[in-house]
């Protein structure tokens, strides 16, 4: 093709293309009869004609099983067919279903086609079978793709990291335009007082510059990452000065990430600009590479340090034979510093790559000066207000109760009793208030009572206060209102009419006053409370005469 190259490109011309044909005849050596029928060819059929000419029947299989058994296994084409269609099906099932590899497939394979042969009814003697039916590896290796079924079935992290195409992204043009959030499993063993401490790293890159910020969390048995860690751990990077509040988030879509989706729908209203969260898809480490790829070079770090077990607890690298890895003894407050020194390493560390050989920090500084990156950094009553829960409680003894604390603020002391309020929970771990609203009006932050000690003056003082509070609430209140009113003469005021148009008298009752010296009516009260007594004494008299027993004169049996 190279040496007819400069005829094809002068084709046109006719004198061009002579002296090219000659070039080209010196140089390849080439009977002059093939090179001239290669350049007709050419311009009758175009490039095609110098391609090698192909088999009509190529990628097509040409034989049922092994050519072997398709000429002495004795049968017509339909059941040849039908056997073969068997044995492949029963092969592509054994890898796609367990993983089997070749070599066994093969053997078992070979078994299959002699039963299958025998049920379709061959007439080869069954001695003569198992030589008859030998399999080979150009037989089975057609069927090893669906090796890629068991795979994705058994081991999906193995698949997404071997068969799934990555696209390739760019970085983002400007500090904090997306923020992207992971928590990592620190592989050390750290001794600290009688049981273990476990270590995660919450971690956050901006996808600028690939630089990152670390918070360390240490947990005790049966603990875990909490909405209230991440949220401290935000915070943290919200309010640094080459931080700040991200357009963007994209997080891991684990439960501890769960609130700030909605979150950040909150921030859209109050910044009156677009924040979004991105989860990310579960089970697909390489949906977030990058800052997977950065807890793996921290792993590389932290390694040289005491107590590192390289992921696997329960089967301890050891230090020197017979002896288990040496914990991490030199307390929190000194690997917090070395984890955050590692942070630093990694930041001031050049990458290939996106970053072309300069370092986290050194990317980052870059694209601040190049955009005039101002971070937005909230106050901590903002982030407070932002990333929070909302819950509902009620107003008991001007306080709100939630989880064992009182929150009080003098607004609360003019809602009356067993109302109910709105309020936002600070998601980092802080106990000390909440924000309060109340038919959509935010009334702002109550905060949290002390509790003191029997016999503390100080409680005493404060619940003078607090009374004093609502005392002056309730006078305040008072001056508002006129003491002459009364809702009684404002309702007798408003009657229109008291009875039904008829004849006078207007009112038909009228009352009975027992409260004078009514001798008369004394007297009478007496003469009939005598004639009362002596009815009584009369029906008395008879009950008692009937129930008197007689005297019964002895006879014949009674006794």
């Amino acid at each position: 093709m190279a040496l007819l190259q400069p005829i094809l490109d002068t084709a046109p011309k006719s004198e061009a293309r002579k002296a090219a044909y000659a070039v080209a005849v010196a140089k390849s050596g080439k009977p002059k009869k093939t090179l001239m029928n290669w350049v007709a060819a050419w311009n009758k059929e175009g490039p095609a004609a110098l391609l090698p000419s192909q088999r009509a029947d190529k990628g097509q299989k040409r034989v049922f099983v092994t050519r072997a058994w398709d000429k002495g296994i004795g049968l017509s084409e339909a059941a040849k067919q039908s056997v073969a269609d068997d044995l492949g099906r029963k092969a592509r099932s054994m890898i796609a279903n367990d993983g089997t590899s070749i070599r066994e497939t093969i053997r078992q394979s070979e078994f299959e086609l002699q039963k299958l042969s025998a049920k379709a009814g061959t007439s080869v003697p069954l001695a003569k079978l198992p030589a008859l039916c030998k399999l080979n590896r150009k037989w089975a290796l057609p069927f090893e793709k669906y090796r890629l079924v068991h795979i994705h079935a058994k081991d999906h992290k193995q698949w997404q990291d071997q068969n799934v195409s990555r696209i390739r992204r760019h970085l983002h043009s400007h500090p904090m335009a997306l923020l992207m959030g992971d928590v990592h499993y620190m592989d050390i063993l750290v001794a600290e007082g009688a049981e273990p401490v476990r270590v995660r790293l919450i971690g956050w890159m901006d996808m600028s510059s690939l630089f990152t910020w670390i918070t360390p969390v240490f947990l005790s048995k049966g603990q875990g990452i909490r909405q209230e860690d991440v949220a401290q751990s935000l915070a943290q990077v919200t309010m640094c000065p080459h931080g700040g509040i991200p357009e963007e988030y994209y997080l891991d879509n684990g439960s501890e990430y769960a609130e700030l989706p909605r979150l950040t729908s909150r921030l859209t209203v109050l910044a009156e600009r677009d924040f979004k969260t991105t989860l990310a898809k579960p089970y697909a480490a390489q949906s977030k590479g990058d800052i997977e790829n950065h807890f793996h070079i921290l792993q590389g770090i932290y390694q040289s340090l005491d107590g590192y077990i390289g992921g696997d607890r329960t089967n301890k690298k050891s230090a020197s034979k017979g002896k288990v890895v040496k914990p991490y003894r030199h307390g929190l407050a000194q690997l917090e510093a070395d984890i955050h020194a590692m942070t630093a390493i990694y930041n001031d560390r050049p990458q290939s790559g996106r970053l072309d050989g300069i370092s986290p920090l050194q990317a980052l500084e870059a694209k601040i000066r190049e955009t005039g990156f101002v971070a937005r950094v909230p106050d901590e009553d903002s982030f407070d207000l932002i990333f929070s829960k909302q819950d509902t409680r009620m107003v008991r003894q001007g306080c709100i109760n939630r989880d064992g604390e009182q929150y009080k603020a003098d607004f609360l002391d003019d809602i009356l009793n067993r109302d109910k309020v709105e309020i936002l929970i600070p998601l980092r771990n802080r106990r000390d208030r909440v924000f309060v609203r109340r038919r959509g009006i935010d009334l702002g932050w109550a905060n949290a009572l002390p509790k003191f000690q029997q016999g503390d003056r100080n409680g005493a003082r404060l619940q003078s206060a607090m009374e004093s509070r609502a005392v002056a609430t309730i006078n305040a209140l008072r001056v508002d209102v006129d003491l002459e009113i009364s809702t009684f003469d404002i309702q007798k005021s408003n009657v229109r009419k008291v009875a039904p148009d008829t004849p006078a008298p207007e009112r038909w009752t009228h009352a009975i006053d027992k409260t004078g010296d009514d001798t008369a009516a004394i007297e009478i009260d007496k003469a009939r409370n005598m004639n009362n007594r002596a009815y009584e004494d009369q029906m008395w008299a008879k009950i008692l005469a009937k129930t008197t027993p007689e005297k019964r004169k002895a006879s014949g049996g009674n006794h």
